[in-house]
Parts: structure tokens; C-alpha cells; sequence
């Protein structure tokens, strides 16, 4: 699946070139030959040969926790970090791979992604199913929080409930907030009527909002079956069914946002830093007043929405965090 002459049992899957899309074929076919139903995952927790062998042979029950490995092992206290919509952490760790530090970073996988589960119906649940994950992981803060798109709301709404219960928050770092520009206007709804709702369901899979190969897929789609069924044809490696689950918790989530109202009421104490994409749209926080005690420390990048997350980007990104440019 990955070009490769040969390898070790003990050669790491990320290292030797792995990434989301082999990520998914990869899993889906050790399901399919071995009868298993491993978690998307796993290979976070288990990326050689070696551990995946003993993870299908011995450990078919063991449950995976949603907090996912983006690097390396690392003992000091973890960093949280939120993907954008589809809630797959995978195109976070180019970014983890570039910073420095004994801390690890953890990706909050959204549930819904695995067979069986069913995205939750609000953001305040999913912030809350996340807060229970992240205290049986460490049990007192103070936390640390990123949110790159989406996964920003979430993040903040994590911070909001962490605080409520008493805990420590030092740092909440909002990445690209806002969503791509698009070229159409929108009805905010999850529709297959509306191009622009397409557009962002398009480019979860694929990471761009323009191109031919989106003009093919807004001619061929009619409804959700036909959007599956175009993208499992023209873009390799992705599973049916896994195609289905995440375009299910992009349908869930896509319309959930905060009115004024509400982010009046979910005023956060941590430091509040929003670093902000080129060409990206508002975020759900501007033209909004109150969400934060002190006022939050904004930066433009130069990278766009997706292309912060990828080379050279990334690069730009990782010294915006840590205050080397």
C-alpha cells in the first residue's frame, strides 16, 4: 500500500511515509482479512507491524481511547488538540512532528468516526464527553487547549466546562477559526442543495475548496448517496463506509455554532491566543464581545486554511505558537 520493497515489523508506519488516506485503507483491510473491528485509531496507539499483530492477535477487546498520539512519547503534561470538521486528528501531526518540548500532543478524535458510535448532537455534549476523557488522562490542570478550525469550538467549549468545574486552563490557542472563503453565498444549512455545505464536506476528504476535481463532484451530487459513492470512486483509498460515518458527524456538526447570547455566558479566564488563516471568512467569535476576562492575543498568518497544516505552512505555524518569527 505504500510503495515500499520492503519493511521490519518494527519500522513505524508515520515514519516510513504513512498518512490519512493509507491510514484508512490500511485499518479497514486488517478488519477485512481478520475479522476485527480495530478503531481508526490504532494505528496512533500501535504504528509498527509488531504492535499491530499483537493488537489483532491478543488484544481484540482492548478499547482505544479517543485521545490520540501525534508524535513521539513524551512524559511531560499533554497538549489537547481539536481537528476541523470530520474530527479525523491524522493532518494534526505534521504540526506535532515540529515542535519541541518534552510534551505530548494528543488528538481529540471526534466520536462518530468508528463503527457504532453516533456523533453527539451539540457541542456542549461533545465538549463534555471530551472533558471526561481528558480528566481520566490527567486528572488536575491546569490544561492546555488547541483547536484548529472547527475543532476550535470545541476547544473552546472544553475550556468553558473545565473552568465551570473548578479547573485550571493556561492556555487556549485557537487555530484557523474561521471557515475557508467560499465562492458562493450559503444557507448555513447541512444541505446537498446548497454548494457551498458540498464545498466544505468536499474538502474534509481532500483539503481544497477550488479545483476540477470539486466541480465534478458538485455536478455528480444530488444527495448524500451520490456524494459517497463519487468520492469512493474518484479519490483512492478512502472506504465506503468510513466515508459515510465522517460525512454523518460533518452533517451533525456543520450547523452548530454559538449566538451572542450564548458566548455572553461562557466567558473563559485562559489566555486566549487566535491565530488567524489567509482568505478565511469571520469566526464564530468575532463581532462578539465578553467571551474572554482579558483580551485575546490575535495573529495573521500568511498560510491558508488548509495549508497551515501542511509544508511549508505548517513551518510558519509551529514558530507562530512558540514565538520564534
Amino acid at each position: 500500500m505504500m510503495g515500499r520493497q520492503s519493511a521490519s515489523v518494527q519500522d513505524d508506519f508515520f515514519e516510513s511515509g504513512g498518512n490519512s488516506l493509507i491510514a484508512v485503507g490500511l485499518v479497514h483491510r486488517i478488519n477485512r482479512e481478520f475479522g476485527c473491528a480495530l478503531p481508526l485509531q490504532v494505528l496512533f496507539e500501535c504504528p509498527t507491524v509488531e504492535e499491530l499483530a499483537a493488537r489483532v492477535d491478543g488484544q481484540r477487546g482492548a478499547s482505544s481511547s479517543r485521545l490520540v498520539p501525534l508524535g513521539a512519547a513524551r512524559t511531560g503534561r499533554p497538549v489537547y488538540c481539536w481537528p476541523g470538521l470530520g474530527g479525523y486528528p491524522m493532518n494534526l501531526r505534521p504540526l506535532a512532528r515540529r515542535l519541541d518540548g518534552d510534551r505530548p500532543y494528543l488528538g481529540v478524535q471526534a466520536h462518530g468516526i468508528n463503527a457504532g458510535e453516533q456523533p453527539y448532537a451539540t457541542i456542549a455534549e461533545m465538549a463534555a464527553e471530551d472533558v471526561k476523557a481528558i480528566t481520566a488522562r490527567q486528572p488536575e490542570g491546569p490544561y492546555t487547549l488547541w483547536g484548529y478550525s472547527f475543532g476550535a469550538r470545541v476547544a473552546f467549549e472544553t475550556a468553558h466546562q473545565l473552568e465551570a468545574a473548578g479547573h485550571q486552563v493556561d492556555q487556549l490557542l485557537l487555530i484557523a477559526p474561521g471557515s475557508p472563503k467560499l465562492r458562493t453565498p450559503t444557507t448555513g444549512l447541512a444541505s446537498y442543495d446548497d454548494p457551498s455545505y458540498l464545498t466544505i464536506l468536499f474538502s474534509v476528504f481532500t483539503g481544497t475548496v477550488t479545483g476540477p476535481e470539486l466541480e465534478a463532484c458538485l455536478r455528480a451530487t444530488t444527495d448524500e448517496e451520490s456524494f459517497v459513492a463519487h468520492l469512493v470512486e474518484h479519490v483512492d483509498g478512502l472506504d465506503r463506509d468510513l466515508v459515510e460515518r465522517i460525512t454523518a458527524v460533518v452533517r451533525e456538526t456543520y450547523e452548530f455554532n454559538y449566538t451572542f447570547a450564548e458566548l455572553r455566558t461562557r466567558t473563559v479566564r485562559a489566555p486566549v491566543t487566535v491565530l488567524k488563516a489567509d482568505g478565511d471568512d469571520y469566526s464564530f467569535l468575532e463581532g462578539s464581545t465578553g467571551w474572554s476576562t482579558t483580551p485575546p492575543r490575535i495573529r495573521q498568518l500568511s498560510g491558508d486554511h488548509y495549508g497551515l497544516l501542511r509544508e511549508p505552512g505548517v513551518a510558519e505555524l509551529a514558530d507562530a505558537i512558540t514565538d520564534r518569527s
